[in-house]
Formats: structure tokens, C-alpha cells, sequence
């Protein structure tokens, strides 16, 4: 990758971490810059999407001393050691600094991008809705019922999340956001029956794919990519120029490909082998603000 490439690249991903950012400080995480870092925290919940320590924005480089102040300042405040950075923007060697501190990877998440206008030395096709089978459509939610629909399908043992992602999902203040135009909720029906759902949350010019759901009796791929595509063109059609998504299993990846998206590092999370334990077994619920949260991870 030549430099004007990794350029673009590193610009690409500042926008994911800044997105990411803004929307944790939307669900009431708080940031406090300690030297080279950033402590993110949340007053009410220790759910661990929303308790972290990271790199300061434009940072090439954070010493392991300045690492170690910003953990320590976060264990301060009664949550878990743990860093998260999007890998990209530092070199190999600062996963390495971070295990040495006795950290070890608690996840890594792979990032899919879609550009509306392309990279400088290579254009975006243009994300087109998939053809539905006869029967089936997709809508957007926009009052209080179709949010209460949505929630019950994402809810229901008889689906299964395909998406996942690193924004946690709020019960709660779901009408308030979209009304803001900071989230996109999409329902797909088959039949006139709910069988998916997804949800994008927005941030200026940028959107992330918080999740997708589909019911496992109506799981196929082509549904799965419409469904995708929905969603990618729903954010595109509201003005977004750069759409985020998580690419967990090489189907979700083949699916974003499809559709435009290119792979673009990866999300990464180290924590204590203790954290990273109890993340591994962490229930689905968390609570925030008075109100439960579905944990992504």
C-alpha cells in the first residue's frame, strides 16, 4: 500500500472510531483524555462496550506507561482493565505493548466500509435493492408500534442475530433517536409476517450497522443480502456517505462484499484474562440508565 493509499485508509477508519465515539457518548458514556489516552466510562453500567481505554484521536504511538495510567484511572471507577483501538491506525507492535501488560485479546472484530464515493483509486458500485421473492418487502419504522414490532422480533428465540456489532442496542429511547435522525430501524416481512429485522445507527455523514436478525425459518442467503442491502440504502438514501459494518463470519463478509463493502482492519479488544472471562460468559442483558441493553458481545 503505497502512502497516499494508507492515507485514505487511516482517514477511513478515524471516521469509524470517531462514529463509534459519538455514539457511546450518546447512551451516557463519558470521556476523560488522560495523557495519550482516552478514558471512556459509563456513571451507571460496567458493560464493557462502554468501558474502555483508548488512544487519543491522531496518535501514531502511545508508550506502555501512558496505557497504564489510563487502566488505572478506569479501574478508579470501579470497571474492568480493558482497551480497545481499531487495528490500522497502530502498528503490530501495540498489541504486542498490550500483552506484555498482561492483557490478553478479549475479541477482534473485523470492519466492513462501503464509500459512496469510492477510494481515490477505486470507485463503489452502486448498492442496488436486491430483488424480493414474491411476498416480501421491507420498511422502515417511524412510529412507536413499528419500534415495538421490531423489538419483538429481535427479541424472539425463534431468530437468530447474524449481525453483530460494537454499539450495544437501548431499549428505551428508541422513537426519540430516530425522530432525531440518529438511527435507521428496518423491518422485512414475508407474507405480511415479521422475518428480520436492522438497525443502523447515524452521525452526521456516517452510519453504523448495529445489527440484523433473521427468523431461522426464513434464513437464506438471498434474504439475509436483501435485508443488507435494505439497510446499506436506507443509510445512502438519508445521506450518508460512508457506511460501517461488522464482518464476524466470512458469510457476512461475502454478503458486504457483495453489495460493495471492502474489509478494513478490524476492531480490537484486549482485557484482563479475568474480564475477558467473565465477557465470555456475560448474559445478554446489561442494564443502563434504568433501562436493559442487548449485548452485542
Amino acid at each position: 500500500m503505497d502512502d497516499e493509499a494508507l492515507k485514505e485508509s487511516r482517514r477511513i477508519l478515524r471516521r469509524v472510531q470517531d462514529h463509534l465515539l459519538a455514539a457511546h457518548a450518546q447512551l451516557g458514556a463519558q470521556r476523560e483524555a488522560v495523557g495519550l489516552v482516552d478514558v471512556v466510562y459509563h456513571p451507571s453500567s460496567a458493560f464493557a462496550n462502554l468501558n474502555y481505554v483508548t488512544p487519543r484521536r491522531n496518535t501514531a504511538w502511545v508508550p506502555s506507561e501512558m496505557v497504564q495510567q489510563g487502566i488505572a484511572h478506569l479501574q478508579q471507577r470501579g470497571r474492568a482493565a480493558r482497551v480497545r483501538y481499531i487495528e490500522g491506525l497502530y502498528p503490530p507492535l501495540f498489541g504486542a505493548a498490550l500483552r506484555e501488560l498482561g492483557l490478553v485479546v478479549e475479541h477482534e472484530t473485523p470492519l466492513m466500509v462501503y464509500l459512496a464515493g469510492g477510494l481515490a483509486s477505486s470507485p463503489s458500485s452502486p448498492v442496488t435493492a436486491a430483488p424480493l421473492p414474491d411476498g416480501v418487502s421491507v420498511t422502515t419504522c417511524a412510529d412507536q408500534r413499528g419500534i415495538e414490532l421490531w423489538w419483538y422480533v429481535w427479541r424472539n428465540a425463534h431468530f437468530d442475530v447474524l449481525t453483530l456489532g460494537a454499539e450495544p442496542v437501548l431499549v428505551g429511547r428508541d422513537l426519540a433517536a430516530v425522530t432525531a435522525g440518529q438511527q435507521l430501524d428496518l423491518l422485512l416481512y414475508r407474507d405480511s409476517f415479521p422475518v428480520g429485522v436492522a438497525r443502523l445507527s447515524v452521525q452526521g455523514q456516517g452510519a453504523n450497522l448495529v445489527g440484523m436478525a433473521l427468523m431461522k425459518e426464513a434464513r437464506t442467503s438471498s434474504l439475509l443480502r436483501a435485508l443488507a442491502a435494505a439497510a446499506a440504502r436506507a443509510a445512502l438514501d438519508r445521506g450518508c456517505n460512508l457506511i460501517c459494518a461488522p464482518g464476524e463470519t466470512e458469510a457476512d463478509r461475502l454478503t458486504l462484499r457483495a453489495l460493495g463493502f471492502r474489509d478494513f482492519g478490524s476492531l480490537v479488544c484486549y482485557a484482563s484474562a479475568k474480564a475477558a472471562s467473565a465477557s465470555a460468559n456475560e448474559a445478554r442483558y446489561d442494564c443502563i440508565l434504568g433501562q436493559p441493553v442487548l449485548s452485542l458481545r
